[in-house]
């Protein structure tokens, strides 16, 4: 037999996640949190910043100075350092979470050691959780304007500089489906990442509309 205690439990589990949950994306931007933002996104400039030394100046190597991870983290940097307050930083940093969403799944299957996790799933696991927690927080405002502009920004970005084809080698898709397939899913799921942070944002209240 089932105990009461047990279903009455998982009730309150629930609740006790709710609550959590809640204060996570309502009260991270009060002043203690401002100053460990801060920190973080210090931190993940400086690394930035050295692995642009590296590859630029020491082996000479630009290409992964054009990622998206790495234009990516650099947005997630400043939009840290400025306390999840500007509307432009929030806006241009969440507008990828779905693709990074996609490259942590698909990037899984193709772990083999441990670098290969850490700078695969690991790490764009990690900005697609900071861009999802972006999203979904309460008081931390986006601007339509700059949602549009982002959008167009990473299109372009993608085409002219990233590449659609290393998308497809970097999570083993390139044997499955063409080049053309993956410009084609990442249009619409860029047009559904804005219409999905726009909605909700707009519930909230937290949507600059300009």
């Amino acid at each position: 037999m089932v105990n009461k205690e047990q279903v009455e439990g998982k009730p309150r589990i629930f609740k006790k996640a709710k609550v959590v949950i809640d204060y996570i994306l309502t009260k991270t931007m009060d002043k203690p949190f401002d100053r460990i933002f801060k920190i973080i996104g210090w931190s993940i400039i400086s690394f930035c910043i050295y692995y642009w030394i590296y590859f630029f100046i020491i082996v000479k190597i630009f290409e992964p100075l054009l990622y998206t991870t790495y234009i990516t983290s650099i947005l997630i940097g400043l939009t840290l350092i400025t306390g999840l307050k500007s509307t432009f930083f929030n806006s241009f940093t969440s507008i990828t979470f779905y693709g990074f969403l996609n490259v942590t799944l698909f990037m899984i299957p193709l772990v083999d050691d441990i670098f290969s996790l850490i700078v695969g799933p690991v790490l764009h696991g990690a900005i697609a959780g900071f861009q999802l927690f972006l999203i979904l927080h309460k008081k931390a405002p986006i601007c339509t304007r700059f949602l549009l502009i982002g959008m167009l920004f990473y299109l372009t970005f993608m085409s002219s500089y990233d590449s659609f084809h290393r998308f497809n080698i970097i999570t083993g898709l390139e044997r499955l489906v063409p080049t053309s397939f993956t410009v084609a899913y990442s249009f619409y799921a860029l047009i559904f990442s804005v219409v999905a942070i726009y909605f909700y944002k707009k519930k909230y209240g937290i949507i600059v509309e300009n």
